[in-house]
């Protein structure tokens, strides 16, 4: 404002908004210009001459305004897009994920210098573990890593490893730079932006960034990146770097818009953190200027206009207040060609005038190349643009025959209108189908077969891959209308009829809609699929065959390559052969048959489709007063209209005379008839990209097509042809597209190769741990299922369409030739099982599941399989086992019939005579019963056999070896058991309804044993070891609790919760506003308990307390469900007021007392919290209640947000919480116990993760003297209350299972980093773990405390009773003593003076429970740990040695009588003993010798062996970890030749056993030890 100035348009030195760039205007090269001052004290003598410095980017010197500008991209864009020759040293379209960059402008990206390997590694392990809670430490650690000189390296690393591919962590790294520092960091900073400029020119560069979704991504973070570490800390972006208006107009004039418009919008972004750069700045306004003006560009894409409305929102502004500029006028920049161009939706006319079909001539375009039509909604144009939508452009995929697929960068030449019209002919309307037509490559070998005629020359890939995508587009286009219309006339008029009837007295207007969407859409697509199919082939083939007889005659029997040309009415210039016309009609059946699914499919989505549509309007009356009435009345809708007449009013047969399973009643359907509409899902079929032309390999027309060309399978390799059709044909070896297709053996066996290369890899990679990966745990998208799933797919065969094609014509049968070409195929793949190793199990289920696709195809194969069974090799021991499981797995999958095969084995063991089949036909018959495989009543032979061996009515003259006796009786036990139990679940589970079956089961049980059924299995209340009162008080504890709240909460006055509504609000408000100011927080505090009288009075304090979580917890819940109906999605939860109710809730403990001295003010905030988290938890047990009583669903996630927020508010460093922190974790855990999961399971995986948080359970274990032990002894004892019934089933929910994986993971910490804990306490956790988790009891028996060393068992010289730790007692603080006070008077007179008399026969009925006949686990378990802390204690006394001493002691005649008990006592008692067998300690040593002495002393009994054998055993087959005891045990047991146990029957009944007991005694012996006990004589365990 110094007086008037020439306006003179000089190029801006911040950013591209100066004056409208350099290109379009303005004089010369100015250096100098003239003021004449009007008066201003100057002499007007002469003019003032002001020297101006050299414009940043130089201006032109000459405009030439008649000659016409081209288009260019990239002159005047800045130093990062027009980098000098040395910094491009990568290609155009390379990406900036390559490992160049680094500096700027014309730096050289390679002469960044790396750090030494040491320096280069720490530095990437340093990224690779930055978060926010490390940031500070990092940075400081960086510091002091690297040099300065090696920024370079590390700025390009950060930008093209992380900056660029990971756009979430941007703050993350900003903060690291910040706390680098300015005087380290300034020049990390610098070298970060310099290689984000030689990124992004490397990018903007690219000849793939409009085609290539991944680098329009990398070049959109880059533009984040960038915006945030300039604009939003007030640094300009230079022009002479980049000009990001130019940049936007060169992007309009070249295609560009598509990348450039993400780029640039994301860059200004960070302008809203600006206090220099967000609106109104003069440079900000000029590029939204250009923004809006793009904006209004007439066909631009709507996802380039989104971004404009995306960035308008985030700076705060709307897009109709921003000013078009003079600046930003687009009249004067280049106009953009529309062809072709990814920024625009051409509205184009499609002309198919010669291609066939009239229908399709002069169709009008949409957006996005969809025809539209001036019909109704479900004409051809919606129909259409329903298929397109499935299509999206493959990354680096292009096509000519594709709208839209190519980056037309335009060079200023123009195109003729003949090369328009020919273009336009060529163009597909469905967008990108020519990216999903399948095309073979080697189809042109047919014309070369054929020498001398013009289809060799003409017909070529290129002309093919341009045709067929054409000619199955204007297919699809002629069909798709009427047959979208009558499949969908047809399924909604069904649907209306069958789901108003059946949904007349259903309420819910969501269920009736749901339902609705799917039976319409299942019927719709399946009559849709069935129609289109043959007229769609047909139409291809008629397509394909004018388009490539128009190419042939345009061409004039020369260059083909000219175009395909499509004007109707040409006729053949070249006549053709016969040959030629049988070539050709084979070329084009092939195509067609091909490409025929992928039409099905589009036809069938866009059918699919327009049903739903159509049916949520035809039923959107019914659903509207659905609604209205639940809302506006507050009760459900029933339709009566049903049962009349619409009319007369009369009365209508149906549904009146239904039966009443169907008849509608009140309450709307039932889960299980809901089921019925489920079943109509259908999973969405997506088409595929067809691999690329260099991924087919090359080679003969007979080894590429074959005998079935169109088998959707490559014969050459074995992989599917997607998009490829299984039913057509095509074969070349001379038959014409409609014969018969022929069985293609090639593909098979390709797939059969293919599957066991990949079962091979699979075995490699699994390592050691490949024998126990089977075909089940194998998901369906692995290669192996998807070969083996795909051999009905590649066969003409009557089953291999019946589950995926709706529309497969009857079953063909196989001819005689293709029944032997199946059978001798497969009688080659049965040879394979047996040249298999057992340990394979994968590859032996993989090949028989391939022959059960194949018998699927050749019934005859099945009953020719029993057959090749008799003859498989059986002379050795291992091949008798490969026998056995490939049996086994044949008669799973239904190969063999087990009724021949009973036979069969039955006659081999000839009645016990020949022992090796006899023992091959009971480790079969115990396999198939355990395995459910087959049923003792489908083995009636076998059973015979093993009864008779069982009774020792064997063959007369022939001795029964008793191994086998013993094991046929066992057999006959185990199959009772099983049979009784199976009877039992299912008499439970299907009450009458399955009679039959239940009368089978009985059948089958008395077969086995003519016994009386046993009692059923235990319900949920009989597997816990608590008493059922105690399950009931706790499962009743949730509604006394709601009881009592309800009781609190009638006293509350009516504006009581509005009132707090007000006070949360408010204090949300002030936390915002002062969130770090102490003394604001305080105050409002004040102001709480002097208005409200909170702290100060308790009605009003519970009062307040109660309202407050209930308020937040509802407006968290509220706020779900209306994002929900917003989006139609699950959303997430806004956890914002619960945060601040928590910080409320943690101030007034923090602060909030009456005064006095330390103590009293330190008990006050102990009282305040239990009166908070009281509060809290009944609110918890009410909410849930009521959702129970109401059958609601509840969620426990925003109870869980608030208990989480004060466990870690309170447990932070702070003086004057820290004296009380054992106190407050201990209140916590009070808490936590009141809402365990047998009082609220829905609370239970919540419940789970607070008491194994980090804040909670390190600090309630690390109090002083232990305090908090017991409180969390407590927890883990509701956490296995709770798991304890689910654990003794078999099979467990997926709920519980990941449950169980979460106590599994917090037991695994504990004994990691507090085994002392859970070894004091091991005796609580196994008193309920069930006998059946092996695994769960050993990880806690497994806990050893700090300090105390492991010895290895196995060394030479390892002797337990020289470790020092043997005289040391464990530290036990479970209450041992407890569960025996009924007995231990009687207990402790009997080791004094063995009085009375009659105690051992008297303490087994003690033992047991209470009314019941069965032993009371808990009180073995505390008898045998006090009578060995008994037994010790003596012999410590007299100084005696442990296992000399043993026998003379009242002690050990307990456990003695112990194993007098029954099997299952036996049982229990030996684990009790086994518990003991844990770290190196005096109990340790104990009861090793006492598990020692009860096998070497009990020599009548082999029974007591074997199950101390089998205890041992099963704990140490399980996996790691193994208590240290345990393994000391069983190594001197199959050691020392004292106890000859290699020598015992029950070592080797069984070939599987015996190989047990050598694998585990392997695993824990020395090689020359097991060499020493093999040459003692006690038995050969090699």
């Amino acid at each position: 404002n110094r007086g008037p100035m020439p306006s003179i348009p000089i190029g801006g030195f911040v950013g591209g908004g100066g004056g409208g760039g350099s290109t379009t205007g303005g004089p010369g090269n100015l250096s100098t210009f003239s003021l004449n001052p009007r008066g201003t004290g100057v002499s007007p003598a002469g003019p003032t001459r002001i020297e101006l410095p050299a414009p940043a980017i130089p201006l032109q010197r000459e405009l030439s305004a008649a000659k016409p500008r081209k288009a260019v991209f990239g002159p005047g864009l800045g130093r990062a897009v027009n980098a000098p020759a040395s910094s491009t040293t990568a290609s155009g379209g390379e990406s900036s994920s390559s490992n160049s960059g680094g500096g700027g402008g014309g730096t050289d990206p390679s002469a960044n210098e790396p750090p030494p390997d040491v320096v280069l590694d720490r530095v990437q392990f340093l990224i690779n573990n930055l978060s926010m809670s490390n940031v500070e430490h990092k940075s400081h650690d960086l510091r002091d890593m690297l040099e300065r000189k090696y920024f370079g390296w590390l700025g390009n690393y950060l930008v093209v490893k992380r900056i660029s591919t990971q756009p979430n962590f941007h703050s993350l790294y900003l903060s690291f730079l910040d706390n680098l520092g300015v005087d380290y960091g300034r020049g990390l900073v610098e070298a970060i932006l310099a290689s984000v400029y030689v990124n992004v020119g490397k990018l903007l560069r690219s000849q793939k960034i409009t085609t290539s979704t991944s680098e329009r991504s990398l070049l959109k973070n880059l533009g984040s990146w960038l915006g945030q570490i300039t604009l939003a800390r007030n640094r300009p972006i230079l022009q002479i770097m980049l000009d990001c208006k130019e940049l936007l107009f060169q992007g309009y004039e070249t295609g560009m818009l598509i990348a450039v418009t993400p780029f640039v919008a994301k860059i200004l972004e960070g302008a809203k953190s600006s206090s220099v750069f967000r609106p109104p700045n003069p440079w900000l306004m000029g590029l939204l200027s250009v923004f809006r003006a793009l904006y209004d560009v007439d066909d631009l894409k709507m996802n380039i206009k989104f971004e404009v409305e995306v960035l308008c929102k985030n700076l705060g502004l709307k897009l109709e207040d921003i000013p078009i500029s003079r600046n930003a006028d687009l009249s004067g920049r280049v106009p953009p060609v529309k062809e072709k161009n990814p920024d625009f939706n051409l509205k184009s006319q499609a002309s198919s005038s010669s291609g066939g079909g009239g229908s399709a001539n002069g169709a009008a375009l949409g957006p996005g190349g969809v025809p539209s039509t001036p019909s109704k909604s479900g004409g051809q144009g919606l129909a259409l643009q329903a298929a397109g939508s499935m299509l999206s452009s493959p990354e680096n995929k292009s096509s000519a025959a594709s709208t839209g697929g190519d980056s037309a960068k335009s060079d200023g030449a123009q195109t003729s209108a003949g090369d328009n019209e020919q273009q336009q002919q060529q163009q597909t309307v469905i967008p990108n189908l020519a990216a999903y037509v399948n095309v073979n490559p080697n189809l042109t070998q047919l014309f070369h077969q054929i020498q001398g005629g013009p289809l060799a020359s003409n017909v070529t890939s290129e002309l093919l891959k341009r045709s067929v995508p054409i000619a199955v587009d204007r297919a699809i286009r002629e069909i798709i209308q009427p047959v979208v219309e009558r499949s969908v006339s047809i399924a909604c008029i069904t649907t209306k009829a069958i789901v108003t009837k059946d949904f007349a007295m259903e309420g819910d207007e969501m269920k009736m809609r749901k339902a609705s969407q799917l039976m319409v859409a299942n019927l719709a697509g399946s009559l849709a699929l069935v129609t289109c199919r043959e007229p769609l082939h047909t139409s291809i083939s008629q397509h394909l065959r004018q388009l490539l007889l128009s190419a042939i005659n345009s061409s004039g029997g020369g260059n083909a390559s000219s175009g395909a040309s499509t004007s109707s009415g040409a006729t053949p210039a070249v006549q053709l052969q016969d040959p030629e016309k049988s070539a050709l009609d084979q070329c084009v059946a092939i195509c067609s048959t091909e490409n025929l699914e992928l039409g099905c499919m589009l036809i069938e989505k866009a059918a699919t489709e327009k049903a739903v549509r159509d049916m949520d309007e035809a039923l959107g009356p019914a659903l509207s007063i659905r609604k209205n009435s639940r809302e506006q009345k507050g009760q459900p809708y029933y339709d009566m209209s049903i049962f009349h007449n619409e009319t007369g009013g009369q009365p209508q047969r149906y549904p009146k005379e239904l039966p009443d399973p169907l008849r509608p009643k009140p309450g709307g359907l039932r889960p299980e008839q809901l089921l019925v509409y489920d079943a109509f899902q259908r999973i969405p079929r997506q088409p595929t990209a067809p691999p690329p032309a260099s991924a087919q390999q090359p080679g003969g027309v007979e080894g590429s097509l074959g005998s079935g060309g169109s088998s959707g399978m490559d014969p050459l390799d074995g992989q599917p042809r997607s998009g490829g059709d299984t039913n057509g044909s095509g074969a070349i070896g001379g038959s014409s597209a409609g014969q018969q297709q022929q069985l293609n053996l090639n593909a098979i066996n390709a797939i059969a190769l293919k599957l066991d290369g990949s079962v091979t890899t699979l075995l490699n990679t699994a390592g050691p741990r490949a024998q126990e990966i089977s075909l089940a745990m194998i998901p369906p998208e692995h290669e192996i299922k998807q070969l083996i799933s795909a051999v009905p797919r590649v066969v003409a065969s009557p089953t291999s369409n019946a589950a995926d094609d709706a529309s497969s014509s009857s079953p063909r049968q196989l001819s005689a030739s293709e029944t032997d070409s199946v059978l001798s195929f497969s009688q080659g793949i049965f040879k394979r099982l047996y040249e298999v190793n057992l340990s394979e199990r994968l590859r032996l289920e993989a090949l028989i599941s391939l022959l059960g696709m194949l018998n699927g195809i050749c019934p005859q194969l099945g009953r020719d399989m029993g057959t090749w069974a008799t003859y498989a090799p059986t002379k050795t021991d291992a091949q008798r086992k490969l026998h056995r499981a490939v049996l086994l797995l044949l008669v799973r999958s239904d190969l063999i019939r087990i009724a021949d095969l009973d036979a069969y084995l039955a006659k081999n063991a000839d009645d016990g005579r020949d022992q090796v089949w006899l023992e091959f036909l009971i480790l079969f018959v115990r396999t198939a019963v355990l395995e459910n495989i087959a049923g003792p009543a489908k083995m009636p032979k076998m059973i015979s056999v093993v009864r008779l061996i069982a009774e020792d009515r064997g063959p007369i003259g022939r001795e029964i070896n008793p191994a086998f006796k013993k094991a046929a009786t066992r057999l006959l036990e185990e199959l009772r058991s099983t049979v009784e139990s199976s009877s039992g679940d299912s008499s439970r589970g299907r009450g009458s309804e399955d009679g039959s079956q239940q009368q089978q089961g009985s059948q089958s049980a008395t077969h086995v044993n003519n016994q009386p059924q046993q009692p059923q299995p235990p319900t949920y209340e009989e597997s816990s070891s608590m008493s059922p009162a105690s399950l009931k008080h706790l499962a009743d504890a949730s509604i006394v609790i709601a009881e009592s709240s309800r009781g609190f909460a009638s006293a509350d006055p009516p504006n009581a919760k509005q009132l707090v509504t007000e006070i949360l609000v408010s204090w949300l408000r002030v936390q915002n506003d002062a969130a770090a100011n102490d003394k604001i927080m305080a105050q409002f505090l004040q102001r709480l308990q002097a208005q409200f009288g909170v702290g100060s009075n308790d009605d009003q304090t519970e009062r307040f307390l109660r309202l407050t979580a209930e308020v937040v917890v509802e407006s968290c819940i509220v706020a779900k469900q209306q994002q929900q109906d917003a989006a139609g999605a699950k959303p997430g939860l806004n956890y914002q007021a619960v945060d601040g109710c928590a910080k409320l809730l943690t101030y007034l403990v923090r602060y909030m007392n009456a005064g006095g001295s330390a103590e009293q003010v330190s008990q006050q905030r102990l009282a305040l919290l239990n009166k908070v988290l009281g509060v809290i938890t009944r609110s918890l047990v009410t909410s849930y209640e009521k959702a129970q009583q109401n059958n609601t669903p509840w969620d426990q996630r925003p109870w869980f947000r608030l208990l989480l927020d004060l466990v870690c508010e309170l447990n932070l460093p702070n003086p004057a919480l820290d004296p009380i922190k054992g106190g407050i974790v201990s209140v916590f855990g009070s808490a936590f116990h009141v809402v365990q999961p047998l009082v609220v399971p829905g609370f239970s995986f919540a419940w789970l993760e607070l008491i194994s948080h980090r804040m909670f359970l390190s600090n309630l274990l690390l109090t002083k003297e232990q305090k908090g032990w017991g409180i969390m002894h407590q927890l883990l004892i509701d956490l296995f209350l709770f798991l304890e019934p689910h654990l003794r089933k078999v099979e467990l929910t997926e709920a519980i299972k990941k449950y169980y994986d979460g106590a599994l993971r917090v037991l695994l910490m504990l004994v990691h980093d507090f085994p002392t804990f859970l070894a004091a306490y091991h005796l609580s956790f196994c008193n309920i773990i069930p006998e059946n988790c092996v695994q769960l009891r050993n990880l806690i028996l497994s806990a050893i405390p700090k300090g105390i060393p492991l010895h290895d068992p196995i060394s030479r010289n390892f002797k337990i009773d020289q470790l020092p730790e043997i005289s040391q007692s464990p530290l036990i603080l479970s209450n041992v003593v407890g569960p025996l006070v009924s007995f231990k008077n009687d207990l402790d007179g009997y080791f004094r003076n063995q009085r009375p008399a009659d105690f051992l026969t008297n303490m087994v009925t003690q033992l047991r429970k209470e009314g019941k006949n069965e032993l009371d686990s808990p009180k073995v378990n505390s008898l045998v740990l006090y009578v060995g802390m008994q037994g010790l204690a003596r012999l410590q006394q007299n100084d005696g040695q442990i296992a000399s001493s043993l026998g003379r002691s009242p002690e050990m005649e307990v456990f003695q009588k112990l194993m007098d008990l029954d099997d299952h006592g036996r049982y229990v008692s030996l684990n009790a003993i086994a518990n003991q067998l844990r770290y190196p300690s005096s109990h340790t040593h104990y009861f090793s010798c006492v598990m020692l002495y009860l096998f070497n002393e009990t020599k009548s009994d082999e029974g007591v062996k074997e199950q101390i054998t089998r205890v041992l055993l099963e704990r140490l087959i399980t996996q790691r970890p193994h208590p240290w005891g345990l393994l000391i045990t069983f190594i001197e047991l199959i050691k020392n030749a004292k106890y000859q146990f290699w020598s015992h029957p029950f070592t080797r009944c069984a070939t599987e056993i015996e190989k047990v007991f050598e694998n585990v005694a392997r695993s824990c012996m020395l090689p020359t030890a097991m060499r020493g006990v093999a040459a003692t004589g006690d038995g050969d365990v090699s």
